[in-house]
């Protein structure tokens, strides 16, 4: 995996995370604001790296390549 790939997959996973914590506790006073600002900055990575549109599956595949302990549905 390249460099902007990584950068890309590191940014989508931090999206991840942040929308897991957005769900669990959306009335956090910076839920909404970090859930925006971890949307941008995965849309800008995954841009760079010619990953956006790609199946949620195949984005998940690099995550797991990434963090092996990734699982999507926990």
């Amino acid at each position: 995996m390249d460099d902007t790939t990584r950068e890309a997959v590191r940014a989508f996973y931090r999206l991840l995370k942040a929308t897991s914590a957005a769900a669990s506790d959306p009335h956090h006073s910076g839920a909404e604001e970090t859930l925006s600002n971890a949307a941008y900055e995965a849309n800008a990575a995954m841009d760079a790296a010619g990953l956006l549109g790609r199946p949620p599956h195949e984005l998940f595949d690099l995550v797991r390549q990434e963090f092996p302990d990734f699982n999507p549905n926990a």
